[in-house]
């Protein structure tokens, strides 16, 4: 395991003026375990999208350990989503 940080990590979709996910600021510890939980069309899904490699990051940055995996392929971060 290891630490994930999103640094002020943002999605613009193309055309659109409000961000999916705006300036997300959290690291989740080695061995944490988190929810996120929200109402529909908050972002949830979109920053775990955004942490696979499946959403382009518009600004701000993953890191995975002490690796940015902000322009990553998804191969490339060894997670998985279920």
């Amino acid at each position: 395991m290891a630490t994930v940080t999103f640094d002020q990590a943002t999605r613009l979709y193309p055309g659109s003026g409000t961000p999916a996910v705006d300036a997300l600021n959290l690291e989740i510890a080695d061995g944490e375990f988190l929810v996120l939980v929200g109402p529909s069309g908050c972002g949830k899904s979109t920053s775990l999208r955004m942490l696979a490699g499946l959403e382009e990051v518009s600004d701000g940055r993953i890191l995975i350990g002490d690796k940015d995996v902000t322009h990553a392929e998804p191969k490339e971060r060894d997670i998985a989503m279920v």
